[in-house]
């Protein structure tokens, strides 16, 4: 006879939750652990991590001091903070020192706004020595005896450099060329050709000078983007006619950064908190216009959303602005045309 089969019907299903031991109680409510995805758990942590996230969000008034690379400094911020989003703004050889602005969090999205703003250098130009690197890391050779040189003739020469002028980047630079730093082609004995570029110097003066075979310019120069202090001190001592490079260098200020507000990395170090020593994000684009919006605004900024600007409040020129909330953050970088808001850039988190 052929075996029967018999569908085996649904299971019922169980109420009250987890299925109990043989012979076992069921659990009661609130004993034992939480549940490992318990969304109140999970509001907390996550909670926790987004203030914990906006607490690292700032740029650093950092003093470099010599003998490490920019990015020497880099690593020390990402290791004080815990935050691998972290990157400078502006390059300072390993021989200077001074003001470096680190971009920390978000804030690594305003770094080219930095390079927009001018810079101050305190600076020595050894005249009557030359170097391959145009200044005292290379390899360093006599020049033309500079002691027939006068502060005069310097200040003369000085001249000719301020305004818009065209400066050739050195190997031992950071510029790229076919995807490779200029700087590691040179440690390799490689050089290329690299193209003239325009750059801006604003005011060269002249604040000291000493007299002698080798003589000693000192400089404070305000410069734009793209200026090398290296080249300028080589193209100055050209000039004089006895060869040049540069001694010393300290950059001093940086847009509204002063280096007397800096910080090492040793003091940063040591603070108990050192979120506390974050600088607004607006810092970076303090050169534009403000425009001040309301909580509504700010709202449909945050959202990419443009904005009908009243009269009351458009700045004298169309381009490029910063909007800030009611609080006095930085929500986005935006464009202005016919009265017309759009954010090119929101920052707000």
């Amino acid at each position: 006879m052929p075996s029967v089969w018999r569908r085996r019907s649904p299971a019922r299903r169980r109420c009250g939750g987890a299925r109990t031991a043989r012979g076992g109680a069921r659990p009661r409510a609130g004993r034992g652990p939480a549940h490992p995805h318990d969304p109140v758990s999970e509001g907390v942590e996550h909670g926790a991590a987004a203030v914990a996230a906006r607490r690292t969000v700032g740029i650093i008034a950092l003093d470099k001091p010599a003998g490490i690379t920019s990015f020497d400094a880099v690593r020390e911020v990402r290791r004080i903070f815990g935050e691998r989003r972290v990157g400078h703004a502006g390059t300072l050889d390993p021989t200077a020192s001074g003001l470096l602005p680190i971009c920390v969090g978000r804030a690594t999205r305003l770094v080219d706004y930095f390079h927009a703003q001018p810079k101050t250098y305190h600076c020595i130009v050894r005249l009557g020595e030359r170097s391959d690197t145009f200044d005292t890391e290379g390899a360093v050779v006599a020049g033309g005896d500079a002691s027939e040189l006068g502060a005069d003739a310097v200040r003369t020469a000085l001249r000719g450099f301020v305004g818009e002028i065209v400066q050739t980047p050195p190997m031992h630079s950071a510029v790229r060329h076919s995807g490779r730093h200029l700087y590691e082609l040179a440690r390799e004995g490689v050089e290329v050709e690299r193209a003239p570029r325009p750059a801006v110097i604003h005011s060269a003066e002249l604040v000291g000078f000493r007299a002698g075979r080798v003589a000693e310019a000192e400089l404070v120069v305000v410069s734009g983007k793209g200026a090398y202090m290296r080249v300028l001190a080589a193209e100055l001592g050209d000039a004089l006619g006895t060869g040049g490079l540069l001694g010393w260098l300290s950059r001093t200020r940086y847009g509204s950064l002063r280096l007397e507000d800096a910080l090492t990395p040793v003091a940063l170090a040591a603070l108990d908190d050192p979120a506390t020593a974050l600088l607004p994000l607006d810092v970076a684009v303090s050169h534009l216009p403000r425009i001040d919006v309301g909580p509504q605004h700010a709202a449909l900024i945050r959202r990419g959303q443009g904005i009908w600007l009243p009269r009351t409040v458009q700045p004298d020129a169309a381009g490029e602005c910063r909007v800030m909330d009611p609080a006095g953050d930085l929500v986005a970088i935006a464009e202005i045309q016919s009265g017309l808001l759009r954010p090119s850039k929101v920052l707000a988190g």
